[in-house]
């Protein structure tokens, strides 16, 4: 894909009250309808372009008349004059009202059966997962049918070596390399390729199937491990009873991470899940070290070899290698860099990073205690006029935001490597609409900073979006889209997100949407747009 070009240096300037139009047809000073409003606006906006500077101001600024005095016709140059307020650029009811009626929100297709199970049951994700499962349940099947047949393949062995590689397929799937492999492997597609190919590939976020089903059959394949070495090992001696130890031990790890795995325990109980997944993992992996040096111990001795020959002979050992690294890896990445803190408002704040450069839709781990959890969070490059860095906008939206936003660090932990996210997809489409409520314009910051001038429209619904996240967030927004739509829902209510994002797709013709919200909302609107035929992304929030 070809980066667009550097954004020319232009500021925007407020029109003199003379230079605009009257709304009325008839010149008349009764109120506008909604059509005028909004073409109104249009024609003060028309052909100006927004760019940060230090001020700037979007189309509509509020500036005293006075504050203002340029001749563009004989050369003059804008001049930036401090205290700008964004409020005439939040959408009023009635704006709201027109976009929506610009291309009103057709039914739902088919049935409803048919929809839950098109766009929700049979989801990519559960495709993915679906696949995966069905192929071990197979493998399962013809594995067993070996027991009266072959002996040499039904072993207890054998079932380890199944279990242990569907659990390196779990976390290989999860390495941040990897996932940039994925997304760097798709995103590549040309803008030219088929629609239908783009928007089919650009559901790669979806990998987690993949992790969920390889855990899950890992999960079965050492059941059916623990009942052929029950009855496949030699009875007596200390060996038996230690495997029967280390396999119970195992088992209930396994269950119990996937316990706290389910979707619904894992949105309810997310400090659960993350501590059952982190120290029951690790356990469970400590203890097939156990298991397999055992096994290691006890073949040597059946086939009279000594243990090093043993051990390099075992499928498992070397899958537990790999498993190792691979869990290690994040480790030897982990770093305290200094953050310089921006404070937003009491509902958010943003961190500035110096260190380093990032691509464009990346995300980081932060945490201020590594061992105990981690906060994944999406980086906002740097405009290149700033300088090295990026920034990372933080939310109130549980105990550890709350207390990095009340009690600002001046260091904090950064772990693992960067890793692309859903909206990186959005470089796929010759024309993207963004969707954000509250804190989710900070995933979308990223694109609008990285690409200012890459064909996008922007509807970002918020509560007080100028008092909560600052004027600089609102400013770059206006930039890569100076007819954004922002909603302030605290003098609007909370908007019908899917009808609005269908008017403006369709007004503005754009190929495909990207929403980032909570996840009720995420999933209402991707779903909405999915079932009356636009494609249609957002996290799936599966960790």
């Amino acid at each position: 894909m070809t980066t667009p070009p550097p954004p020319t240096d232009v500021a925007s300037v407020k029109v003199p009250p003379a230079a605009i139009p009257n709304p009325n047809p008839d010149g008349s000073t009764a109120p506008p309808t909604t059509e005028a409003v909004i073409q109104t606006r249009h024609e003060i906006s028309d052909g100006w372009q927004c760019v940060v500077s230090t001020p700037v101001y979007t189309r509509n600024s509020s500036l005293d008349d006075s504050a203002v005095s340029v001749d563009l016709e004989k050369g003059e140059k804008p001049k930036a004059i401090m205290g700008v307020s964004y409020e005439p650029n939040i959408s009023t009811q009635e704006e709201l009202k027109a976009v929506k009626d610009a291309a009103p929100l057709p039914q739902k297709p088919a049935s409803r059966t048919w929809r839950f199970l098109r766009w929700n049951f049979f989801s990519v994700y559960r495709k993915a997962f679906t696949c995966v499962l069905t192929l071990n349940l197979v493998a399962i099947i013809v594995f067993l049918d070996q027991l009266n047949k072959n002996n040499s393949v039904a072993t207890f062995q054998n079932a380890a070596t199944a279990a242990s590689a569907n659990f390196l397929a779990a976390i290989l799937i999860r390495n941040e390399h990897v996932i940039n492999l994925l997304f760097w492997l798709v995103c590549s597609l040309p803008v030219w390729a088929p629609l239908s190919i783009r928007r089919r590939a650009a559901k790669v976020y979806s990998y987690g199937g993949v992790h969920s089903g390889c855990g899950l059959s890992g999960t079965i394949w050492y059941m059916v491990f623990a009942v052929l070495a029950m009855t496949q090992y030699p009875s007596g001696g200390p060996i038996e009873t230690a495997l029967a130890v280390t396999t119970g031990i195992t088992l209930m790890l396994l269950v119990i991470i996937l316990i706290f795995a389910h979707p619904a325990l894992r949105m309810k109980l997310h400090n659960h899940f993350e501590a059952t997944h982190r120290y029951g993992g690790w356990s469970a992996i400590l203890v097939l070290w156990v298991q397999t040096m055992l096994l290691v111990i006890s073949n040597a001795q059946n086939q009279q070899v000594n243990f090093g020959v043993a051990l390099i002979k075992t499928p498992p050992f070397w899958l537990l290698v790999i498993i190792t690294l691979l869990i290690i890896y994040p480790w030897t990445r982990l770093r305290s860099r200094e953050v310089q803190v921006e404070r937003l408002s009491k509902h958010a704040t943003r961190l500035h990073f110096k260190y380093t450069d990032l691509e464009t839709c990346m995300a980081i781990r932060l945490t201020d205690a590594p061992l105990m959890e981690t906060h994944g969070f999406a980086t906002i490059p740097n405009y290149k006029e700033a300088g090295k860095g990026y920034s990372v906008l933080v939310s109130n939206a549980g105990d550890w935001t709350n207390k990095i936003i009340n009690n600002p660090p001046k260091k904090i932990w950064v772990k693992g490597a960067p890793t692309w996210g859903v909206m990186r997809v959005a470089l796929m489409f010759k024309k993207v609409l963004v969707v954000a409520t509250g804190s989710g314009i900070g995933p979308c910051l990223s694109l609008l900073q990285s690409y200012p001038e890459y064909p996008v429209r922007v509807l970002w619904s918020a509560q007080d979006p100028e008092k909560t996240y600052g004027q600089g967030i609102i400013k770059s927004v206006f930039r890569s889209d100076p007819n954004a739509v922002i909603v302030d829902t605290k003098k609007t209510g909370r908007p019908d997100l899917l009808a609005l994002a269908y008017g403006m797709l369709v007004a503005s013709e754009c190929e495909a949407a990207v929403v980032i919200s909570n996840p009720s909302v995420t999933r209402k609107v991707v779903y909405g747009l999915e079932t009356r035929g636009v494609p249609a992304f957002g996290p799936i929030f599966d960790s």
